[in-house]
C-alpha cells in the first residue's frame, strides 16, 4: 500500500506540474489526454487545478492596467514644436538659401554635362551630387528635428571636397576661384551644425523650466 501511494503521489506530482505549464501558456511533457484521463479519476488533482485557475484570475484582476501615455507622448511632440525658436527659423531659411544655390550648381552638370573641362559622366555624378545635397538640405529646413541624422553625411562631404580642393589647387590642378564653389557645402554644414545645437539647447531649457 505504501509502495502505491508513493506512485500515485508521484504521479500526481506530474500531472500538476503539467497543469501548471499549462496554465502559464507552456508546454507539457504529458500528453493532454493523459493528464484528462487522470483528472476523471483523482479529485484532489481536480481541485489543485480549479485552485490554480482561480489564483491566476485573481491576479489577472489585480494587475494594474498599464499607464495611458497618450497626454505624455503629446505633451513631447509639442515641446518639440515649442522648441523650434526664432533662431532655428533662420537657420532655416539660411540651409534652404544654401539649397538653392547648390541647385543651382546640380543643373548644368546633371543636365548639360558641363563641369569645367570634366568628362560628361564624371560631370553627371557631380551633378546628381549636388542634387542630393540640395534635397537634403531643404529636407532639413522642413524637418529641422532630422537634421540630427543628416549631420555626419554633410560633414563628411564637405570636408572631403575641402581637403582635395586645396591639395589640387596647391598641385596647381585646379584654380582657387573656381573651387570656391565647395564653400557652399561647408556652409550648409555649418547651417546643420547650428540648427542641431539650437534644437538640443532648446530642448534643455525646456526640461529646466
Amino acid at each position: 500500500d505504501d509502495g502505491r501511494r508513493r506512485l500515485l503521489g508521484m504521479v500526481c506530482t506530474r500531472i500538476r506540474r503539467a497543469c501548471s505549464a499549462i496554465l502559464d501558456g507552456e508546454t507539457s511533457e504529458i500528453a493532454p489526454r493523459q493528464i484528462s484521463d487522470h483528472l476523471r479519476s483523482c479529485a484532489a488533482c481536480r481541485d489543485f487545478v480549479e485552485e490554480a485557475r482561480a489564483l491566476r484570475r485573481a491576479l489577472t484582476a489585480a494587475r494594474p492596467a498599464p499607464p495611458d501615455l497618450t497626454a505624455r507622448v503629446l505633451a513631447a511632440a509639442r515641446e518639440e514644436r515649442h522648441a523650434l525658436t526664432p533662431t532655428t527659423t533662420v537657420l532655416r531659411l539660411g540651409l534652404v538659401a544654401v539649397a538653392v544655390a547648390q541647385l543651382g550648381l546640380a543643373v548644368p552638370t546633371l543636365l548639360f554635362g558641363s563641369d569645367e573641362g570634366a568628362p560628361i559622366h564624371i560631370a553627371h555624378e557631380v551633378g546628381a551630387w549636388d542634387l542630393a545635397l540640395a534635397i537634403a538640405f531643404v529636407f532639413a529646413a522642413w524637418r529641422p528635428l532630422r537634421a540630427v541624422g543628416l549631420l555626419p553625411f554633410a560633414a563628411a562631404l564637405s570636408g572631403g571636397l575641402i581637403i582635395t580642393a586645396v591639395i589640387d589647387v596647391l598641385n596647381g590642378r585646379a584654380i582657387a576661384l573656381t573651387e570656391t564653389t565647395h564653400l557652399l557645402e561647408l556652409v550648409g554644414t555649418g547651417l546643420l551644425w547650428m540648427l542641431v545645437a539650437d534644437h538640443f539647447q532648446s530642448r534643455a531649457a525646456l526640461r529646466v523650466a
